[in-house]
């Protein structure tokens, strides 16, 4: 019991003699992986006083992972403001390390799908409030943080609900352009660095643009001289990352999709996939190099903006 404690103490930073300490528990998420019916445990940190119901936060990693500098770092934050915080790993279960140099290794369907995993588990918790549930997330993580505000999206993996009620996506990926941009009434908030060269911003902003003019209350912000990842760690050049800032691909009225920059139909109508398409158009638009690394004025006004945000729409 010593040690757990002592882990869990570690993690968080917030070791001391003098001061209650946070609650520990786990949570089991159902969600999918290579198509299947799949459990994953999340971590659930609960603030020290109180009874509940809080409001709580789901955190949702990105390509490198779970980090105390970034993940854990944000659930202190959400904790000293009485907010509970729920760290989900969609690595660690499926035996990946990280998705930089592979990102099929975990897709993007498996994050959305865990990432509504977790909201069930929150709102099915005696300690959390199911009406003040939100979720953040950073590049992959952030992807899913943004796509689970699309109802087409949410009511895949949640048909007559639960759905989160704010997100705040931090540097996601933006290259899939539903028609159905419908929101699921929860209030978005993009942060993005001017400098991405990971996932870039113009994919972000048109969608936003199509979000509004379906109704969606959408709000982008773009920290000037920042890159991908200002808000956490050191500076990083991979050459061999796998980058798809260029890749955009937009559904079609029949339901097709064509991948933008190199016009390839992947999917052909009502979303059938075109053997071989996919591949083909990856390769012409996938190029290789990622980097990225903090910034620090761009981190302090995103957690500024971050925190503004869950005080205002999840009352803490």
């Amino acid at each position: 019991m010593r040690i757990i404690v002592c882990l869990l103490l570690g993690a968080l930073g917030l070791a001391s003699a003098t001061h209650a300490q946070p609650r520990k528990e786990s949570l089991i998420l159902q969600t999918i992986t290579k198509g299947a019916p799949a459990q994953f445990p999340a971590e659930l940190f609960l603030p020290a006083a109180g009874a509940g119901p809080f409001p709580a936060m789901v955190i949702h990693h990105g390509s490198g992972g779970i980090s105390n500098e970034r993940e854990y770092a944000y659930a202190r934050e959400f904790i000293a403001i009485g907010v509970a915080a729920i760290v989900i790993d969609s690595f660690t279960p499926r035996g990946v390390k990280s998705t930089v140099r592979d990102q099929s290794a975990v897709t993007g369907l498996e994050f959305l799908s865990d990432a509504m995993a977790a909201l069930k588990a929150a709102v099915a918790h005696p300690a959390l409030d199911p009406k003040r549930i939100g979720i953040t997330g950073f590049s992959k993580g952030g992807t899913s943080s943004l796509y689970s505000s699309l109802e087409a999206q949410a009511r895949r993996f949640a048909p007559n609900g639960p759905r989160f009620a704010l997100h705040v996506p931090f540097y996601p990926a933006c290259g899939n352009h539903y028609r159905a941009v419908a929101g699921t009434a929860a209030p978005v908030l993009i942060l993005m660095g001017q400098n991405d060269t990971y996932v870039g911003t113009a994919p972000c902003l048109e969608l936003a643009e199509h979000m509004r003019a379906a109704g969606v209350k959408v709000e982008t912000v773009i920290y000037p001289g920042a890159g991908h990842g200002f808000d956490a760690g050191r500076p990083y050049n991979i050459s061999d990352g796998e980058n798809y800032s260029r890749c955009v691909y937009t559904e079609q009225p029949d339901g097709g999709w064509i991948e933008r920059s190199s016009g390839i139909t992947t999917h052909g109508a009502g979303g059938k996939p075109i053997e071989g398409a996919g591949a083909k158009a990856l390769a012409a638009c996938r190029s290789y190099g990622v980097s990225g690394g903090m910034e620090a004025k761009a981190k302090a006004e995103s957690l500024t903006a971050l925190l503004n945000a869950v005080k205002t729409e999840l009352r803490p």
